[in-house]
């Protein structure tokens, strides 16, 4: 059986194993929260997207 792809979000299989909490200011969430919903888009997933990146470039500058 062939995995579902989806556009957004955890690959299909994939399962959520940890977490990350972040403290901000209410007013940063908020703005953040409005424009990825503007977007259509999920907070973790481009959170998550953001750290993918970050290691991507840090084992390349490595």
């Amino acid at each position: 059986m062939e995995k579902e792809s989806r556009p957004c979000g955890r690959p299909s299989g994939r399962m959520k194993t940890a977490k990350i909490e972040i403290a901000i200011e209410p007013d940063i969430k908020q703005a953040f929260m409005d424009a990825l919903r503007v977007e259509g888009k999920k907070a973790s997933v481009e959170i998550g997207a953001w750290i993918r990146e970050y290691i991507k470039n840090a084992n390349t500058e490595a």
